[in-house]
């Protein structure tokens, strides 16, 4: 389902994660397509999926207001899991999906 208030962009990746389950499995010459378009500056498979749920709890984590080993056991994963999280963040090599419950 995509958002009417969605750039262009951010439609074109929501389809081809529908049509393909996930970025990571987007063929190269579709990928080169993407890039091509004015408000994207490079999408590949180093890109994290993160849920605005979990954005926000990252987020929460980086900003020191809640620590990591309670964000771990509330999202359900590692500290791993979430330093991976928080280094997407920090590098901006992220994109972020509908909750499974939405």
């Amino acid at each position: 389902m995509t958002s009417k208030n969605w750039p262009k962009e951010l439609e074109v990746i929501h389809k081809l994660e529908a049509r393909y389950g996930s970025m990571a499995n987007v063929p190269k010459s579709k990928l080169a397509n993407l890039h091509k378009m004015p408000g994207i500056k490079t999408v590949s498979g180093d890109y994290t999926e993160i849920t605005r749920t979990q954005y926000n709890a990252i987020k929460l984590v980086m900003e020191g207001n809640q620590g990591k080993t309670r964000t771990s056991r509330e999202l359900k994963h590692s500290n791993v899991w979430l330093d991976n999280r928080i280094r997407a963040i920090d590098e901006n090599k992220y994109y972020i999906t509908e909750d499974e419950n939405d």
